[in-house]
């Protein structure tokens, strides 16, 4: 039991690392539980935002795994209304949509590497009260193991055969 929850515990801790080095005022992020299978996700988003050219940065401290991200927004009026200038994740922007007046961008199937500089940057103008929010899904990927685990493991499956086989003769 000790073996499955310390990585558990090791991606949540790494995923807590995540940053915004553009803080303004109603800039959030909030942490979903880490689940069974160590995924977990992170809601983020900046309400109330007067500048009509806004940036917003977060530095991400994540394990090795997939990424899935999407940012909305929602115009009710002038106000709220933000077009988005540029939204990537460490340099890959993302897709665009719209239906009516929401619209949203999402980047799928990201490979987040530990140790790397993840950072999410998000541009756009803002009418003077506007507001996003945004989701990242997080699921570790499985290790494969080297060439010289998978030998020791044929050798290992190979040797309790044969003590298996040699233990059948003896009783014979």
């Amino acid at each position: 039991m000790k073996r499955v929850l310390a990585p558990v515990a090791a991606a949540f801790a790494l995923a807590a690392g995540i940053s915004a080095s553009a803080v303004q005022a109603a800039t959030y992020i909030n942490y979903g539980p880490v689940g069974d299978d160590g995924g977990f996700t992170i809601t983020f988003g900046n309400t109330g935002i007067t500048d009509a050219n806004f940036t917003d940065v977060f530095d991400f401290a994540m394990p090795t795994g997939r990424g899935d991200f999407v940012i909305t927004s929602t115009m009710s009026g002038g106000s709220q209304n933000i077009t988005w200038t540029s939204v990537a994740f460490n340099g890959e922007e993302f897709e665009s949509g719209a239906a009516g007046w929401n619209e949203f961008r999402f980047l799928n199937g990201v490979t987040i590497t530990v140790g790397a500089g993840q950072q999410l940057i998000l541009s756009g103008l803002g009418g003077g009260n506007a507001s996003y929010s945004g989701v990242i899904t997080f699921m570790p990927v499985a290790a494969v193991p080297e060439p010289a685990a998978w030998a020791l493991m044929i050798l290992g499956f190979g040797g309790a055969g044969a003590a298996i086989r040699s233990r059948r003769n003896i009783v014979a």
